[in-house]
């Protein structure tokens, strides 16, 4: 059946057309012999939106606050389906733009947390003092570099708007063509918004390699210094770009988007402020920084809750956020793939339109398991101050390539579960063993991980400040 036949046949037209007048209420028997119109509206693809239409309905009929939004006629149902097959025309695409949106705020996560490390270290005075060079710059390289991946995976994503694109597997890298964003309705402000975090990034790491040298004056001043503060202004202007687009000045702070865009906007602004002696002086300037790096780290957060949502947009791309809650489901038939749109409700009436949803439990542990990739990252920087034992202490030194090796084994694993939670959101139910199982030894190892991530370090510093004292 196609989506322009008509849901009511002939035969049941002349019924409702032979009928009597209304009389009242319909009788239970009555309501019985009307036309099962469901299968129709399988079959058309609409039935999720009708479920949710009708769900709604009724909780407004029965004195609930909120109701149904929309009509519930075919056509409005099928506006909706046009709409959303823009953006998720098949599986392929729906799973690109997810992956992309899962990098994008774990990878901006864990670099938050290795830049509040060097905070931390600097402030909090944390190792000794021979430690501080693997303690501070490594650190802080490989923060810029988790920040700039997931800078760059928002970038990609916006220049493969185009989804026919993704299909054909042929993906932009570096540029795309201003049309593929224009014909969709993409605001200039994300072009420009995106293209300044890209840029900012990289002079942020200009300036974080320079940092390993020792440089004099002039040099220290053009390869760190004024790349830090145009990389900060970039990022503040590209956070103004995110608050024009998601209408922050003329809406209310109710969504998530709205929250991300203020914090990405402040984070950028102390970036910029912050490198500039002649404002910030100082330790003030350390301060002022934190503060910037804690606000870019809820707003990581946030946005991998706009993901738990299916808002794969961000803060830069809103169209794909607005598009509704999508369920994919498989046809017991034909074994082929579906994608049905869930409109705004109740989810956990939808019935057939629901898609399995991260839990705030999952959430957590994902949170988690960053915390740890970011914990041994900083075991392994703090192993390089000891490569010098080579000749001088060859016992201590394979003490520590045995834990950076342990470390950097450990990073791999828990990208690798990270990779596995960005595919299996929701924890297998009871029966579907071994997997239940192994799922609850995963975050039962998340747990013992983060606490042995912390007892790592803890060691490490115990035994230099043994060594060097």
């Amino acid at each position: 059946m196609t989506s322009e036949q008509p849901l009511l046949s002939e035969e049941d037209k002349r019924e409702c057309t032979d009928a009597e007048e209304p009389r009242g209420p319909m009788t239970s028997e009555e309501v019985k012999n009307l036309p099962d119109l469901a299968p129709r509206l399988q079959e058309q693809g609409i039935y999720g939106d009708y479920v949710v239409w009708r769900d709604n309905y009724m909780r407004w009929r029965q004195g609930g606050s909120k109701g149904a939004k929309g009509e519930n006629t075919v056509e409005d149902h099928q506006k909706r389906n046009e709409e959303f097959q823009t953006w998720y025309p098949t599986i392929r695409t729906f799973t690109f733009r997810r992956t992309i949106a899962f990098w994008c705020s774990v990878t901006c996560l864990e670099g938050c947390l290795l830049f509040l490390w060097i905070d931390l270290v600097t402030t909090v005075t944390i190792g000794t003092p021979e430690m501080m060079y693997e303690l501070t710059k490594v650190p802080n390289l490989m923060g810029g570099t988790f920040f700039l991946g997931g800078i760059y995976l928002a970038w990609f994503e916006l220049i493969n708007i185009d989804s026919e694109r993704i299909e054909d597997a042929t993906y932009n890298f570096i540029w795309c063509p201003v049309s593929d964003l224009t014909k969709r309705d993409i605001s200039m402000f994300s072009l420009v918004g995106a293209a300044g975090y890209l840029v900012g990034a990289i002079f942020y790491t200009i300036s974080q390699v320079s940092d390993f040298f020792a440089l004099d004056e002039g040099t220290h001043a053009m390869l760190i210094d004024w790349p830090l503060i145009i990389g900060g202004l970039l990022f503040f202007l590209s956070g103004c770009c995110e608050l024009i687009i998601n209408n922050v000045f003329t809406s209310p702070p109710t969504s998530l988007v709205w929250w991300v865009s203020v914090m990405n906007c402040y984070g950028g602004l102390t970036f910029w402020l912050s490198a500039c002696p002649s404002i910030f002086p100082g330790e003030s300037a350390t301060i002022f920084a934190v503060t910037g790096t804690i606000t870019y780290l809820i707003a990581a957060v946030l946005s991998l809750l706009m993901w738990r949502g299916e808002q794969f947009g961000g803060a830069m791309i809103p169209a794909l956020n607005r598009v509704g809650h999508v369920a994919v489901k498989r046809d017991p038939n034909t074994k082929n793939g579906l994608l049905v749109i869930e409109v705004e409700g109740d989810k956990s009436k939808a019935e057939e339109a629901l898609n399995p949803k991260l839990s705030w439990r999952g959430t957590l542990f994902l949170m988690l398991f960053a915390s740890i990739g970011a914990f041994q990252i900083l075991a392994c920087c703090t192993c390089l101050n000891h490569r010098r034992d080579y000749k001088t202490n060859p016992l201590y030194f394979k003490h520590f390539l045995n834990i950076f090796l342990t470390a950097f084994v450990n990073i791999i694993i828990v990208h690798m579960v990270l990779v596995l939670n960005s595919a299996t959101v929701t924890m297998p139910k009871k029966g579907q063993e071994p997997y239940r199982s192994l799922a609850i030894l995963m975050r039962v190892l998340a747990i013992l991980g983060f606490i042995n991530s912390l007892l790592t370090l803890q060691v490490q510093f115990e035994e230099a400040e043994n060594y060097y004292y």
